[in-house]
């Protein structure tokens, strides 16, 4: 719609510079005439050239380019147990089932926790109660929280994060 407003405006200031010229009155000479007749000419390239110009932008294809986007979750407090609590947190169940797992598996473990919104620690393979936490909520959102107070049960939990 843009062009063709453009286009009748553009025909409307010509057709007025022409009648402008055309009913100067006689005592205006003819410099004035060709005057009237170079603005009017000036006013209708300079509208031609434009539109080329905006059709030339419009026929190019626009590359956007986006940087992706990582979804980083929120840290959570450091809040450190007792001794005897991380003792009894590195012995159980869970904990020795997770350090079988190789390192690149324990990363990924971990990994896929924080991806599901259960971990917020470091990921660099440690059983630590950020990550037994993390374990916890997961079986238990998925009705297998008695599972890992096994050795097998916590395989299966593992296996499901990884495999």
């Amino acid at each position: 719609m843009l062009p063709n407003i453009r286009t009748a405006a553009t025909a409307a200031v010509a057709a007025l510079s022409i009648a402008a010229t055309a009913a100067a009155p006689v005592s205006a000479g003819q410099r004035e005439r060709d005057f009237l007749k170079g603005v009017a000419a000036t006013v209708i390239v300079g509208s031609v050239l434009q539109g080329m110009n905006t059709n030339r932008a419009a026929a190019q294809p626009r590359y956007v380019t986006q940087q992706p986007q990582y979804y980083v979750p929120p840290r959570e407090p450091a809040y450190f147990a007792p001794p005897a609590a991380q003792h009894g947190l590195s012995t159980s169940a869970a904990a020795q089932a997770f350090k079988s797992y190789s390192p690149t598996e324990r990363r990924a473990i971990q990994r896929e926790l924080a991806r599901a919104g259960y971990y917020y620690g470091s990921i660099d393979g440690v059983f630590g109660p950020a990550t037994f936490r993390a374990v916890s909520a997961y079986a238990a959102d998925r009705g297998l929280n008695a599972r890992i107070d096994s050795a097998s049960g916590a395989y299966t939990v593992y296996d499901s994060l990884i495999y």
